[in-house]
């Protein structure tokens, strides 16, 4: 099922039409629209909730002729409905943004994994997704009020009787609980299964079996060329909150995980409607620039995993002359080119940390090409006609993987440091 939504830019007033899939969620949630105005480029954000199109003093009657695309909150749009100059009739007779989709991808179900993912996340992470952004400017404070803390938690909860926690660890361990609880449910099962996930399940074992000396090592070599503390609570936990928050906005390039895709870029021409390039690349940055600063821990922890020292560097069987020591005084493109011969590492990270994107973005040299949707990333500010291009969809898939990743790190942090407590 779908409706027409119309409105119009309020800078240029050119018309559109939105032809919006409708399912049983649409009423509970406000579900984000972002569109690109093709005649004067100007970006706008709306959404659509039981009131309908908001703003609404955007909207406006039906139009005879108008530019139509198609919107889901949770699947990507194909050509037939991206942009397109059509009639009342031609919209009328046009297929629905699910129908397109279940075309495009042939023999494949659209509705089986994708759909039991979609129902899931409505579940169980949507009505939380703000939790952890509101928790944690209350964990993150120094020192920690747990009575605060805990009244927060059981508010959010909706609790009207609780027990108030204990201590500070109790705060904090209540608090990775969610990022986990948060983890789970993106994390499913394709990829549980897939080579990006192999590394995290490898470590994260690691560190539940090591004893207590060995993880201690492990954690001292890394603290003496970054501190472990200032990551975790200056960049990540509020880094990866602030995504949480606004997850759905990446659902449809979240889909390609849920289809069994994982390649970057993944070469299908499709579309979304639910964010801006902008929002992406400044995700992008931050992300990249978190799971680049904790690189050493990933890097000490695979040392001690594989040879029992975590300053030790062994390749294909060969010691390497590098300690962390040299390592942490490699600049960003060194260091991913020092894991990048480390099989596993470079095939879990290296795609998602594209220092081409990331100088452009840092240079202001991200252009956006409306008609396709293809973000130009101008890395070479010396010279303009160097760029790499990457579909805006792909942009969201690989701030998805970046998160699912920087959740790993997360978790192999405190596990660590809950082990080592009261050591």
């Amino acid at each position: 099922m779908t409706v027409g939504e119309y409105f119009k830019c309020p800078l240029c007033g050119k018309t559109f039409c939105i032809k919006m899939q409708m399912d049983p969620t649409y009423t509970l949630y406000d579900w984000p629209i972002h569109v690109s105005c093709s005649n004067c480029g100007n970006e706008m954000d709306l959404v659509f909730n039981s009131n309908g199109l908001q703003p609404s003093d955007l909207k406006i009657d039906d139009a005879e002729q108008c530019i139509t695309f198609g919107y889901s909150a949770v699947l990507p749009m194909t050509s037939a409905l991206y942009y397109r100059d059509l009639s009342r009739a031609e919209r009328m007779v046009s297929f629905s943004p699910f129908i397109n989709y279940s075309f495009f991808y042939g023999k494949l179900d659209a509705s089986g994994m994708l759909g039991y993912w979609v129902n899931a996340l409505m579940k169980s992470l949507i009505p939380y997704r703000h939790y952890l952004k509101e928790l944690y400017p209350l964990i993150s404070h120094q020192p920690c009020n747990v009575k605060a803390f805990s009244a927060k938690l059981a508010a959010l909860s909706e609790a009207p009787k609780y027990k108030v926690l204990r201590n500070e660890n109790e705060c904090l361990d209540a608090f990775i609980d969610l990022f986990f609880a948060t983890y789970k449910n993106l994390s499913i099962a394709l990829y549980e299964k897939s080579p990006y996930a192999k590394l995290y399940q490898q470590l994260q074992d690691f560190v539940l079996r090591a004893d207590e000396n060995q993880l201690a090592l492990a954690r001292d070599v890394v603290n003496k060329v970054m501190s472990l503390d200032d990551w975790l609570w200056d960049e990540a936990l509020e880094t990866a909150a602030e995504v949480v928050n606004e997850i759905q906005v990446l659902f449809p390039s979240m889909s390609f995980v849920a289809m069994g895709t994982f390649d970057i870029p993944s070469g299908k021409e499709l579309y979304t409607m639910t964010v801006g390039f902008k929002k992406l690349d400044e995700w992008y940055a931050s992300l990249f620039e978190a799971l680049v600063h904790i690189m050493p821990l990933i890097v000490g922890l695979n040392n001690a995993m594989k040879n029992g020292d975590a300053n030790v560097f062994v390749v294909d069987g060969n010691q390497l002359s590098k300690t962390m020591i040299d390592f942490s005084k490699l600049d960003t493109a060194n260091r991913i080119g020092a894991i990048s011969q480390d099989a596993v590492l470079k095939e879990t990270f290296v795609p998602l940390l594209n220092t081409h994107i990331r100088n452009a973005i840092q240079h202001s040299g991200d252009n956006f090409k409306i008609e396709s949707q293809i973000v130009e990333y101008h890395y070479d500010h010396t010279d303009r006609s160097k760029h790499d291009d990457f579909r805006l969809i792909d942009v969201g898939f690989m701030v998805f993987m970046q998160l699912l990743h920087l959740l790993e790190a997360i978790f192999l942090v405190t596990s660590m440091e809950k082990k080592l407590r009261n050591v």
